[in-house]
């Protein structure tokens, strides 16, 4: 296996980590706050929302590194595909 094939597979493991943690992160925040505890179980099962709901709710941070970390995912993954 060479260099730029670990690289690929440590982002890949990275990203996806990444985005499954923060996902979560931001499922349960959602559900913490009383007047959105449907939306927190419904972002926890329907991935695109958690970080729409989020961004409203005022957690832009945990927003922008759910789409960072899904486009990191993304970007490996393809790499590895034609790699």
């Amino acid at each position: 296996m060479s260099g730029k094939d670990v690289a690929v597979v440590v982002l890949l493991v990275v990203g996806f980590a990444a985005f499954v943690t923060t996902h979560v992160w931001l499922a349960a925040r959602l559900f913490r706050h009383e007047s959105s505890r449907l939306r927190g179980v419904i972002a926890l099962f329907c991935p695109p929302l958690a970080p729409i709901w989020g961004y409203r709710r005022g957690l832009r941070r945990g927003a922008a590194l759910w789409v960072v970390s899904l486009l990191t995912y993304v970007v490996a993954r393809v790499v590895a595909q034609f790699a």
